[in-house]
């Protein structure tokens, strides 16, 4: 006799499958998103050429994303993993060098911003739209500060320096490496190697409040 399935054991396999479905159509959206972000930029794309390029719907879209600002916020989510990473590499140094600080942001800095630099084009623009995404913004960098774990971070006074430190350096990028301001690469790498082995040493060191 054949085996009969439940209720009970179809609806998992249905809420699975219907999850699977959903992942899929938020990954679409977002990779769509971002062709449409490179293509058009920011400003000039919209929720229509998003869908358009999506093959998908309004309604789609925005069960999946409140907005224009929201799916740019969620597309740079995306790279925050591999921001992370790069920033816990620091911690895992040998010896902290300026050498080694040096090497860091020319090979894995500046390769990351370059890797990314739509993403991060798109929620600098969606920052400036929605105060909500600046604040979530916000959230990501100390995130990846405490993920980091770099010394002298546990306190409140450390966890602060290095975000500002972290702010500081995303600020130049953005300016530099997306929106093309021009700076002598060899200069400015001298200039921040020296910044970031102060800084960091003063957070091993315990910096004085």
């Amino acid at each position: 006799m054949g085996h009969v399935s439940s209720a009970t054991t179809a609806a998992p396999v249905r809420n699975a499958f219907r999850e699977q479905q959903r992942r899929e159509a938020h990954e679409r959206y977002l990779l769509c998103a971002r062709t449409v972000f490179e293509r058009l930029g920011y400003h000039g794309a919209t929720v229509a050429d998003i869908v358009e390029a999506a093959n998908g719907s309004r309604a789609t879209f925005y069960a999946h994303f409140r907005d224009k600002a929201d799916i740019a916020a969620c597309l740079f989510e995306r790279a925050l993993p591999a921001g992370a990473a790069m920033y816990h590499r620091v911690a895992e140094f040998p010896e902290l060098t300026r050498e080694h600080m040096r090497a860091w942001l020319g090979e894995q800095v500046l390769g990351f911003w370059a890797q990314y630099r739509v993403e991060v084009e798109a929620v600098n623009h969606a920052m400036g739209a929605d105060p909500a995404v600046a604040a979530r913004h916000y959230h990501w960098i100390a995130e990846a500060v405490r993920l980091a774990e770099w010394p002298g971070t546990g306190e409140r006074v450390g966890l602060t320096r290095a975000t500002l430190l972290v702010l500081q350096l995303e600020r130049l990028c953005y300016h530099w490496l997306v929106r093309g301001v021009e700076h002598d690469r060899e200069l400015m790498l001298d200039i921040l190697a020296d910044v970031w082995f102060r800084e960091l040493t003063l957070l091993r060191e315990g910096a004085p409040r």
